[in-house]
């Protein structure tokens, strides 16, 4: 895959290596430096979303291929949301221990626990 620029990782990444040697050399001014890395910040976010693409196209290629494998097909996204669970039933959200409150969120137990406020003492 490449980018918009029509780049692929390994150009990107042979740009990077490239910045690095140029940034280690001991007479580069603090411009040039500062431009440098600028690029490579841009290169390093080209970096990743090429990666992500190539994730992708790859994750998108082994579907059919374990579809095939298993003689199921994957479900649909209608049947994938069929078979989750109903979001308003109250009774998936309440009771027992590690459970949302009715307050939404979650709450350490201690939370629950009133602690009495003890006054200082005047007296020493």
């Amino acid at each position: 895959m490449a980018d918009e620029q029509g780049r692929t990782f390994e150009d990107v990444h042979g740009r990077l290596a490239e910045i690095v040697d140029a940034v280690s050399d001991a007479d580069i001014s603090l411009d040039d430096a500062l431009k440098l890395y600028e690029e490579a910040v841009k290169l390093g976010l080209s970096a990743c979303d090429l990666s992500e693409q190539d994730l992708d196209a790859f994750m998108a290629a082994e579907e059919p291929e374990a579809e095939e494998a298993s003689g199921v097909a994957a479900p649909t996204e209608e049947e994938a949301d069929a078979q989750t669970p109903d979001a308003g039933n109250e009774s998936d959200v309440t009771g027992g221990a590690g459970t949302a409150p009715a307050g939404g969120g979650f709450s350490h137990p201690s939370a629950a626990a009133e602690v009495p406020f003890a006054e200082p003492s005047s007296e020493a």
